[in-house]
């Protein structure tokens, strides 16, 4: 019998799930960019990385009671995060684009820079693929919509606070 790990990490299908999910509970007010959305999912792919991120306090508290195991602690090695986030972006990136296609994104306000569900997409996001989120994600994926990667930060300094940045395409 041969076996083969699985990254879902590296799996445009997961990449989709965990989109979907942070687009269903990402306040409407302040949704996201590409570049906000993909540094979620990779946090939300990647729970562990997030003790190497900088936080503020409160930010930092909120993160503690998600009672994630830090990567010394855990069986799994993980590369660099800047690393792993480049290795992600062409799964992200397709992930998107289907999402898109499906016709599950508002492209008049992609052309704006934000990533918003189509009323369809809305619809489909909370009533189908929310519900493939486990408790624990959907605490992490609430935490990092709407307390870690927020609009009212700059996108500069959620990049210094993660190490995190890849070139546009």
């Amino acid at each position: 019998m041969i076996g083969r790990l699985w990254y879902p990490q590296l799996d445009v299908y997961d990449a989709i799930r965990r989109i979907a999910g942070l687009l269903a509970l990402w306040n409407a007010g302040s949704l996201p960019s590409k570049e906000r959305l993909h540094v979620a999912d990779f946090y939300l792919a990647n729970p562990p990385l997030l003790y190497k991120t900088h936080m503020m306090q409160e930010v930092r508290r909120e993160f503690y009671q998600l009672n994630i195991k830090r990567p010394e602690k855990i069986f799994i090695s993980y590369p660099s995060a800047p690393l792993l986030f480049q290795k992600m972006g062409e799964v992200q990136r397709q992930a998107l684009r289907t999402i898109i296609g499906k016709g599950l994104i508002d492209l008049p306000s992609l052309e704006r820079g934000i990533v918003a569900p189509s009323p369809l997409g809305r619809n489909f996001f909370d009533s189908n693929l929310l519900a493939l989120l486990n408790d624990n994600e959907c605490r992490l994926a609430d935490f990092l919509a709407n307390s870690f990667a927020t609009s009212e930060q700059k996108i500069s300094d959620i990049r210094r606070n993660t190490g995190l940045r890849r070139v546009s395409r």
